[in-house]
């Protein structure tokens, strides 16, 4: 039987690197099940987000005229700064952009990110939102890079329901686009109602009250003052994106705008007209 100074000098194996675990399993599994675009079912090259390029040139997108604060496609241009879309939200408070309608494909891509499970869509719908976000920043006068990015947070029962926050998701991938810093300044309170089902008129009354900074949000003065960039994934009413606004700059910060991914359909149509062809 060996001495134990024998045992203690023989050489180890190598530890097994427990963070490659998962990227191996993916792999088989890859290679089993080759991965698909979630809108067509085509056959996608492993490792890459799961919607083909064809799918994804297909997408819908917002296009002029829009407001010049809300991001609302209009039928006609509109000179003011501001329109019905926007009228309830805090004068000066925020300006808002956002890549596609809340409809069609773009839709499903929301849907499957936030309930499907696929969080990988999240890579290719954040860093979408770089051209939004420069526009917002160069509006505001701000290096796209100097801003910090702050999701627009979900409230704890509801991340842990899901296991992530979709909008965290977004402001990570869109960091990368613009070498920007990713901060969690706010936090939502558990009491009030969701925003999901509630009609334009009971979110704009809801909303309010519903966010309060984070601790992370008081490290120091020097932090203060710093523009931020807030980030989700649609705007709807955009009484979240005025709330949000609202406590950031209560607390000393200066919100340029949201950029999100989707901007609800219903919201696009001027009062008596039908939406505009996209």
């Amino acid at each position: 039987m060996p001495r134990s100074a024998d045992r203690e000098s023989a050489p180890l194996a190598p530890p097994t690197n427990v963070h490659a675990l998962p990227r191996l399993a993916a792999r088989a599994f890859d290679l089993l099940l080759p991965p698909s675009c979630v809108l067509c079912s085509c056959t996608v090259e492993a490792g890459m987000a799961p919607v083909c390029a064809p799918c994804w040139h297909r997408l819908p997108r917002i296009l002029p005229p829009r407001c010049h604060r809300c991001g609302a496609t209009r039928l006609t241009p509109v000179e003011s700064d501001g329109c019905a879309a926007c009228a309830a939200w805090p004068l000066g408070s925020i300006r808002a952009e956002a890549v596609c309608p809340m409809r069609g494909n773009a839709a499903r891509l929301v849907r499957e990110l936030k309930y499907g499970g696929w969080t990988a869509l999240a890579v290719p719908m954040g860093r979408a939102l770089s051209g939004p976000a420069q526009n917002l920043a160069r509006r505001a006068g701000v290096p796209a890079d100097e801003a910090l990015l702050v999701p627009v947070p979900i409230t704890p029962a509801r991340r842990r329901e899901r296991g992530f926050n979709q909008a965290h998701l977004l402001a990570a991938a869109l960091s990368g686009a613009l070498n920007a810093r990713v901060t969690e300044l706010l936090e939502r309170r558990t009491a009030r109602r969701s925003q999901v089902h509630l009609r334009r008129r009971d979110r704009l009354a809801n909303a309010p009250g519903s966010f309060q900074t984070s601790v992370s949000a008081g490290r120091g003065e020097h932090e203060r003052r710093r523009s931020v960039l807030l980030v989700d994934d649609v705007v709807t009413t955009g009484a979240t994106a005025a709330a949000c606004a609202t406590t950031l700059t209560e607390a000393g910060w200066q919100p340029i705008g949201l950029v999100s991914f989707a901007r609800a359909w219903r919201t696009f149509e001027p009062s008596g007209d039908s939406p505009p062809p996209m």
